[in-house]
């Protein structure tokens, strides 16, 4: 592996690993915290010290070092997890993941410790004195006493590595490995062990030869020790030996080397006599070992078992183990790239099929009808490849509320559910910014103080549910919470002041609620930190729309608002029916489609807007009239659609069939285009525009409502001159 890439995936790696640390500290599932919780933790800090040891980020390992010493003693039960060292290590990871972007930056950076860090420092260093006062003065010997004929007098520890093959092939360094084993042990000495060499033809010079013997000094613990060596233990060889042994623990160990098929036992016992671990009296009563107390062989065998079975536990995450399956890192580029070839190779498959139909041979239809099928499935199975849960975003949020509710004096629970519920990967980073300002919205103007809550009857407790689920061809996420809900009048008031509604008009609710989302409108009397400027909620508004989604609100006063997001399932490829209107061809998504009716001659001829469908009297738009086409001659035809909970017509003038549609973007000069989403290319190879159905029917909708409020005035209008 290059080198520069393993650096890239370090810094993957040790973003993800912050993100697991905060999410375990402030996942309230997790409290009070189990042993799982600690060891995530200290798991955490160990992973990034570890891995920022071997490419020399030295700033990086002291500070890390510093947290998993702290981590250690929680882990230990020599502290509790109180809310001020929760909001401490909560701190410390922020300061990590500064500097795995300072190291990422420079090489030369890595090296120097940022200033903002060391009272954090000051402050783990206070914690761990206090563990260490509260400690037990005598810790129980790692190595349990067993009668044996002999005892090695060696204080120091006795270490044997012996690497894999691929250890360069997979970027790691051998030197890198040493000094980072430097922070938590003093090398007394160190002898180099090779492996046999093949011939020189058969020679790779990537191919690791190499051996170590090590003696060492430390205070630490075994398993501090070799959790130093567990991003290679998986593959190479490791065992060490504790200060004052049993000798025949060394015997055992020498024969495990042995059986290695590289060294003898003799050769190994000469190196431990060499460096002075044992004395030549040691040394030969090894080489001629008197017969062991009956069961010694057997609790031998359980302390080297100990001693060179070192296996990393899994990273947890939010609770779950990921030992069900297997992942693998896919550079999103690649991934982009595939998903273009798959929409090419779904056009492709369109004018094949095209061709085939033209000829009318039947056997090449039965083959391309084959070919199609599995065209749609690998389209499929590209497309959930883009797929991420949405906890990716939903595990923002705790460590946001947490610190907003404690400025504002709020207690406030954060209530996460569908977490599992998937969206396409390009979603996520332009869904966080209107969630953030939701979200800050509803814990700053949608909660009440305590005081306001227990007056008003309500628990002390505000509650925010972030709650995401799929719902015809859609995700839906939804921010709710139990606060004291929008007062329409006084947002209609407000907008009448500026200027933004004539006075008089009669709006719906949800209209006077869509206020909210207007450039620099707010209702607020003060200007806070957190939110109150009015520049905001017109984000929300933007991007929702630029992901081809709507955003609903639904609220009562005194009880508490819901604001749902209703988004596409992707962004990519869809399954689309093909219309025609004069000599244009649409694409219509086929997921929002209800059926299609013969357009009512009656309707065609009345200047209404309105379909009846089995009694139930449904908002129709026109799309000749829409794009400025005069009216159709023959015979047209109502699709009827929906989107969330609204219904309406979209009248085109012939029904093409069922296609799959590779979505385009529009260029710049047709970003403010309405109606249209995008565009595709059908399978004769000409282009087609893909109907932004929410639009279609958000503009249908506003017509009846306003055609409703014109005949309601002339109504009171009329009323008025016959008084």
């Amino acid at each position: 592996m290059d080198l520069s890439k393993a650096r890239v995936i370090f810094f993957e790696e040790s973003r993800d690993l912050c993100d697991a640390l905060e999410q375990a500290l402030l996942d309230p599932a997790s409290f009070p915290p189990g042993e799982e919780t600690y060891n995530l933790l200290f798991r955490t800090a160990h992973t990034i010290k570890g891995s920022a040891g071997m490419f020399g980020m030295e700033a990086l390992v002291r500070f890390a070092h510093v947290l998993e010493n702290v981590l250690e003693h929680l882990r230990g039960g020599e502290l509790s997890l109180s809310e001020d060292l929760i909001s401490l290590l909560l701190a410390c990871n922020d300061h990590l993941r500064r500097l795995v972007e300072v190291s990422e930056g420079s090489e030369e950076a890595a090296a120097l410790d940022l200033p903002e860090g060391q009272p954090l420092l000051a402050r783990l260093q206070a914690y761990q004195e206090g563990a260490k006062a509260l400690a037990v003065e005598e810790a129980e010997p790692y190595w349990e006493p067993v009668p044996l004929s002999a005892t090695a007098l060696s204080a120091d520890w006795q270490l044997s590595l012996r690497f894999h093959a691929d250890l360069f092939r997979h970027g790691f360094d051998t030197l890198s490995l040493l000094r980072f084993l430097q922070t938590v042990a003093t090398v007394r000495h160190v002898e180099l062990v090779w492996r046999h060499w093949p011939t020189p033809p058969l020679l790779d010079a990537t191919e690791c030869f190499m051996g170590l013997e090590l003696s060492l000094s430390s205070q630490e613990s075994h398993e501090r020790i070799v959790s130093t060596f567990d991003f290679i233990a998986e593959d190479s060889f490791i065992a060490l030996l504790p200060p004052h042994a049993p000798l025949t623990a060394f015997l055992a160990l020498a024969e495990q080397l042995a059986a290695r098929g590289e060294e003898t036992v003799a050769e190994q016992v000469g190196r431990w006599q060499q460096r002075d671990a044992l004395t030549a009296a040691e040394a030969a009563a090894l080489l001629q070992p008197a017969a062991p107390s009956p069961g010694e062989d057997e609790r031998l065998d359980e302390h080297l078992a100990m001693l060179t079975g070192i296996a990393a536990p899994p990273l947890v995450k939010g609770g779950a183990s990921r030992s069900d399956g297997h992942y693998i890192r896919i550079e999103a580029a690649k991934l982009d790239r595939l998903i273009n070839r798959v929409g090419e190779l779904v056009i492709a498959a369109s004018g094949t099929k095209l061709i085939a139909q033209t000829r009318g041979d039947a056997e090449l239809l039965e083959s391309v009808a084959v070919i199609n099928t599995l065209v749609e499935s690998i389209r499929d199975d590209a497309l959930t490849l883009r797929m991420v849960p949405v906890d990716e975003i939903f595990s923002r949020f705790p460590r946001m509320v947490r610190e907003v509710s404690k400025q504002l004096g709020k207690t406030i629970h954060l209530a996460i559910k569908g977490a599992d519920t998937e969206i396409d990967k390009s979603m996520v980073e332009k869904l966080t910014d209107p969630l953030m300002h939701i979200v800050r919205n509803a814990v700053d103007h949608g909660l009440e103080s305590a005081a306001e809550r227990i007056a008003a009857h309500k628990p002390e407790v505000g509650t925010i549910t972030l709650d995401a689920y799929h719902d015809a061809g859609a995700v839906v996420v939804e921010i709710k919470d139990d606060g004291r809900g929008i007062d329409r009048q006084r947002i209609l008031t407000k907008a009448i002041e500026r200027g933004l509604v004539a006075e008089g008009r009669l709006m719906s609710d949800q209209e006077i609620l869509q206020l909210i989302f207007l450039p620099s409108f707010s209702t607020a009397e003060e200007v806070s930190d957190l939110s109150g400027r009015g520049v905001g909620m017109d984000v929300v508004k933007r991007n929702i729309e630029a992901l081809r989604g709507e955003v609903e609100i639904h609220s009562q006063l005194g009880e508490g608002s819901t604001f749902r997001l209703r988004l596409p399932l992707t962004l990519a490829i869809i399954d689309g029916f093909r219309v025609e209107v004069g000599q244009s061809a649409l694409v219509m998504p086929l997921d929002m489609m209800i059926e299609c009716v013969d357009m009512p001659e009656e309707v065609k001829h009345k200047h209404t807007h309105q379909v009846n469908l089995r009694g139930d009297w449904l908002p129709f738009v026109s799309l000749r009239e829409l794009f400025g086409m005069p009216p159709a001659e023959g015979q047209e035809y109502v699709v009827i659609v929906h989107y969330g909970e609204h219904r309406a017509g979209v009248v085109v003038d012939k029904l093409m069939g069922e296609v799959q549609a590779v979505i385009k973007p529009l260029g710049e000069i047709f970003k403010a285009l309405r109606g249209i989403s995008g565009s595709t290319i059908l399978g004769n190879g000409k282009p087609a525009l893909v109907l932004d159905i929410p639009q279609l029917i958000q503009h249908a909708c506003r017509r009846e409502r306003r055609a409703i409020r014109q005949n309601s005035e002339a109504l009171v209008q009329e009323r008025w001159s016959m008084q």
